[in-house]
């Protein structure tokens, strides 16, 4: 199972221009509102029409500007599942599950193959339900259980889970990599959100006006980003434009601050990144002494979370257009060990987890 996409499509003041090639693996998709992920997944399936290129999937080609192909949504046999789910009102969740099915299957085999997949997400039981008697969550697997029993060569989420609580979502995700586990298909999957796509993908792709920035695993891009958007979207709240100002020191421009990151800074360094947990309080040396890579920062506000403390602190540019994000673990911490406004901390930033990157 593979696919393999390099395709534009002009929309007002914005060109959507992906090039993507993927195995039997999990991809996501990952980027801000509006920045094409949806309409990638819609040109694939037939909904949208690219003004030019070409989209080939399990050998089949879907779409050729060149040679004048574009198969209709039906011949392409995909798989999208939108967050809003589209069960059809008038059927009971059976015959929804069968209205994606191949027509030449004969009626009982459909109605076993129904009732089969209805099982995997726990809806059995209500396959004689209309989807108005049915909540949020129940719909969402009834759509999961469709969607797979058409069999389709090609597995696509957009965003399914935004609309559901915390505990549901976790348990539909399980559900989810289940399938997967035994579904050999490429998947790709559209979200916004880091946590998300690093526990349903095997490989993101980064996302930003359009266009794919990096593609990696969690592992590539959380520790070794290559790109601004990389840095925001996995989460790193600390960004600066920067410049080099030595052989192994880089300047954060926003912050007035410069650190020594151990190794040679490129010289078309643009921006460095500190994620809020990477830094600590430097213990190690004395009251006045500073060592490499420690500030002395005052505490500006905190705010909990239910284990954490968020704590905002000024940065040494009095001017600055924010201030550094620092993440502290409250668990187990009595409060006078936690940081409170109007502290001075000396911190520490670890030239290990400083990240770099030149676009």
């Amino acid at each position: 199972m593979s696919l393999s996409l390099a395709i534009k499509k002009r929309y007002p003041g914005f060109t959507l221009d992906i090039e993507l090639e993927a195995g039997e693996e999990r991809i996501g998709l990952l980027g801000a509102s509006g920045c094409g992920k949806s309409g990638t997944l819609r040109c694939i399936a037939g909904v949208e029409t690219p003004d030019e290129g070409r989209i080939v999937v399990n050998g089949v080609t879907f779409f050729d500007s060149s040679a004048g192909i574009n198969l209709t949504p039906q011949q392409r046999k995909c798989a999208l599942l939108f967050q809003n789910y589209q069960l059809f009102p008038n059927l009971t969740v059976t015959d929804n599950v069968r209205a994606g099915m191949d027509h030449a299957v004969d009626s009982r085999r459909q109605q076993e193959d129904a009732l089969r997949y209805l099982q995997i997400f726990g809806m059995a039981e209500y396959a004689d339900r209309y989807p108005s008697r049915l909540s949020g969550g129940q719909q969402q697997r009834v759509a999961l259980a469709r969607m797979l029993a058409a069999r389709p060569g090609i597995l696509m989420f957009d965003e399914p889970f935004s609309a559901l609580d915390s505990y549901l979502k976790s348990a539909l995700e399980q559900n989810l990599l289940d399938v997967f586990s035994v579904v050999n298909r490429t998947v790709l999957y559209v979200s916004h959100d880091i946590d998300e796509a690093c526990r349903l993908c095997q490989r993101i792709a980064v996302m930003h006006n359009g266009r794919i920035e990096e593609v990696g695993t969690v592992s590539d891009l959380m520790e070794r980003p290559a790109t601004l958007a990389a840095l925001h979207l996995t989460g790193c709240k600390n960004t600066s434009p920067a410049r080099k100002a030595g052989p192994t020191t880089v300047e954060a421009l926003d912050w007035g601050m410069v650190f020594d990151v151990g190794h040679e800074v490129p010289e078309n360094v643009a921006y460095l990144g500190i994620r809020a947990s990477y830094f600590h309080i430097d213990r190690e040396r004395p009251a006045g002494e500073r060592g490499r890579n420690s500030y002395e920062l005052k505490v500006a506000r905190v705010s909990d979370a239910r284990f954490e403390r968020l704590v905002l602190l000024d940065v040494p540019r009095a001017d600055a257009p924010s201030r550094l994000q620092w993440r502290v673990n409250k668990v187990g911490v009595p409060e006078e060990g936690l940081p409170h406004e109007g502290d001075v901390l000396r911190m520490h930033f670890d030239a290990r987890r400083i990240h770099l990157v030149s676009r």
